[in-house]
């Protein structure tokens, strides 16, 4: 293998590297934002290190116009097509190739096969060959240029009024998968109503904490059944460690919290004397789960008592007293977002590769 093709395969791999950290990055916090899927189709014959460049370039132009970049929701896509218009060969030495391309970029709905969005520029590219000389043509696309913008700014407005129209709909269907016991895909797919999106954010934000309370409660009931089932069978130290890591997993918000404290107490007193250390060490991890619960409700009891001292006092404290209610109520919310989001990112992760078709341009 010469220097110039190790280069070559160096640049690929780095670039690819970038792309796929930016995807993986984004996934977790792009959830309540509008986001783009970038893609390229297969029939325009770039070569490989010129469709990761325009990758990359696309996804500087996303991001600097607010949108974010990831594959978390597939059905709205930022797409590129590169379509030569003339070609020519300049004499050397070296012989260098020239060719001016036309480079569209498409916003829309791959579902729907609707375009919201286009905006196109023409580049001309001098290279050594045909390959570098697309990658000359695609290192011009200036990310920042307001072409598209304005072409980002009506494609966000497309996605929005999908989602004004859409809503009632996403909202059925998320409470139908619900039904079915798909859980967490009831709440991956509400989660991805954008808040610009406002009264439907809210509603489908308000949806996931109602499914997300089915999801825990219909899943801890699941472990704990089995848990009882396998020590009923098995009342000894290894009927013990598989009921442990059942248990482990039962969720300390569900209403039978106290039952299932109840049942590790008593697996605990008739474990093995000599096994007894490391039950104890998974029940107290398991306890101080508990107790971080105990604690989060002690404090927004303490918080209540200290709103309810603060509104007898003069009326000069009643704007810190709602400033106070107003951040904790913000710092619950966020934790509540960041619970359902958890659960829609590893939805997400554990869905296969999906191959898209291109948006039809008439």
């Amino acid at each position: 293998m010469n220097k110039q093709t190790t280069y070559k395969l160096l640049i690929i791999a780095c670039l690819a590297a970038i792309n796929l950290f930016a995807v993986r990055a984004q996934t977790v916090d792009d959830f309540g934002r509008i986001t783009l899927r970038i893609q390229i189709p297969a029939d325009n014959n770039l070569p490989q290190e010129a469709r990761i460049l325009l990758e990359t370039r696309m996804r500087e132009m996303i991001t600097h116009f607010g949108v974010g970049s990831s594959s978390i929701n597939s059905r709205f896509v930022m797409e590129a097509r590169v379509n030569v218009l003339s070609k020519d060969i300049v004499p050397g030495p070296p012989q260098r190739v020239s060719q001016r391309v036309e480079i569209s970029f498409f916003m829309g709905d791959v579902v729907k096969q609707k375009v919201f969005s286009s905006a196109a520029i023409t580049q001309i590219g001098v290279g050594t060959n045909e390959n570098t000389s697309f990658i000359a043509s695609i290192r011009q696309i200036n990310p920042r240029n307001e072409r598209f913008g304005s072409m980002i700014n009506e494609g966000k407005a497309g996605i929005i009024a999908f989602y004004q129209m859409e809503c009632e709909s996403i909202l059925r269907e998320a409470e139908s998968l619900a039904v079915q016991g798909n859980f967490s895909r009831a709440i991956f797919n509400l989660a991805q109503i954008p808040d610009v999106c406002t009264e439907c954010y809210q509603r489908g934000l308000e949806l996931q904490g109602q499914i997300f309370t089915r999801k825990i409660e219909s899943e801890g009931m699941s472990a704990f059944t089995q848990a009882k089932a396998i020590w009923a069978e098995s009342p000894n130290s290894q009927g013990a460690g598989r009921v442990s890591r059942l248990i482990s997993r039962i969720n300390p918000r569900v209403s039978f919290i106290q039952d299932v404290n109840l049942f590790a107490s008593s697996v605990s007193a008739v474990v093995q004397e000599q096994e007894l250390r490391e039950w104890q060490q998974r029940v107290q991890e398991y306890n101080d789960r508990l107790e971080d619960a105990r604690l989060r409700a002690d404090r927004d009891h303490e918080l209540r008592m200290q709103q309810q001292d603060l509104r007898a006092q003069e009326s000069r404290d009643r704007a810190e007293t709602a400033r106070l209610r107003a951040d904790r109520q913000h710092e619950l919310e966020q934790m509540r977002i960041q619970a359902f989001r958890e659960i829609a990112v590893e939805y997400a992760r554990n869905q296969p590769q999906t191959v898209y078709r291109p948006l039809v341009v008439r």
